[in-house]
């Protein structure tokens, strides 16, 4: 599909900014307006008066969660297309930009997609299963949070808790371990449902380490892993596999980890590495050579642990791809 014109949409929790590239009289263009449905027709109009037909262009986001709800919805119900990428593709073909500023952040999206028109996947909407999948996640990290609070508060207490405090404590414990176990046999309902979600969630589970969280959490986020066209793409959006700083044709800098990242699936991430070096001789090989090699201590056990979270990263893309179920090498 052919586009002339692409909008950048800078996103925010209750106001939008958008861009037009290319800009006339080499002067960018900007609309701010209500992250709304409303304040999108808003902008379409905006666009119409500027001559910007909705066939002819390519609107461009990253992808901010639940912020990017509406544009969303609005560009699934008007027929447009729409690109969503990672916030760190983007502020990478950016360089080094200082300030922030929506606005010009807009313009800079809007630029980035005229410069990768042939290389951007337009956004495919998640199936509603995929959808409340991702509710069932969000309420389940809440009752655990909660759970969480109440431990805390247990362990805060001390010898000046009372006994009917500790019962009411423990009473509100059980009844959020109980809503969790509901929340998660409705997802595992929702999955038997669906073959296609069935498939990838046998498959990624065969990883060992890989759990029912964290197996949903990549189906969901990976969009049953049609979002990303490789592994390393999607581990750098979630801020696990490292990236070079580049300018042009130049290297400059160590490479580092993106503190751009989703911080809850890295977080599930390092629990299933953990799991995968007790329980895969594999990868508890690698983790002690890697260990060795980094010299131990704290600073070694993070590095090494975040490559051993690409390595299974990479082996769950592989079995979606090959369609067999990952097999554990004896040592």
């Amino acid at each position: 599909m052919y586009f002339s014109q692409f909008i950048g949409v800078d996103i925010s929790k209750d106001t939008l900014d958008a861009a037009v590239y290319p800009a006339k009289d080499k002067k960018m263009d900007f609309l701010h307006f209500d992250n709304t449905q409303k304040g999108l027709t808003v902008m379409m109009s905006w666009l119409k008066r500027r001559g910007i037909k909705a066939t002819e262009m390519l609107i461009c986001a990253e992808h901010t969660g639940v912020y990017t709800n509406p544009l969303i919805e609005f560009a699934d119900k008007k027929g447009l297309a729409l690109s969503l990428n990672s916030p760190l593709d983007i502020k990478r073909s950016m360089g080094i930009a200082r300030g922030k500023n929506d606005a010009v952040d807009a313009g800079r999206i809007a630029e980035y997609a005229h410069n990768h028109k042939d290389k951007l996947r337009l956004y495919e909407k998640p199936s509603d299963n995929i959808r409340k999948l991702q509710y069932l996640l969000t309420e389940r990290r809440q009752y655990m949070r909660q759970r969480t609070a109440i431990i805390n508060l247990d362990c805060a207490m001390g010898k000046y808790g009372t006994n009917e405090t500790r019962s009411r404590s423990e009473s509100a414990r059980h009844h959020c371990e109980k809503l969790v176990k509901k929340v998660e046999d409705q997802m595992l309902s929702i999955i038997h449902s669906d073959p296609d979600i069935q498939r990838n969630y046998d498959l990624v589970s065969s990883v060992k380490g890989i759990g029912l969280i964290n197996a949903i959490n990549t189906i969901v986020f990976t969009n049953n892993f049609k979002a990303f066209e490789t592994p390393r793409r999607y581990a750098c959006y979630i801020g696990v596999a490292p990236f070079d700083h580049i300018s042009g044709k130049s290297v400059k800098g160590r490479t580092q980890v993106s503190k751009i990242c989703r911080t809850q699936q890295k977080a599930e991430l390092s629990m299933a590495a953990r799991s995968a070096i007790v329980s895969d001789p594999g990868l508890r090989k690698y983790y002690l050579r890697k260990m060795k090699e980094k010299g131990g201590g704290k600073d070694a056990h993070g590095v090494v642990l975040n490559a051993v979270k690409f390595k299974i990263i990479l082996r769950m893309f592989a079995v979606v791809r090959s369609g067999e179920p990952y097999k554990v090498l004896n040592y």
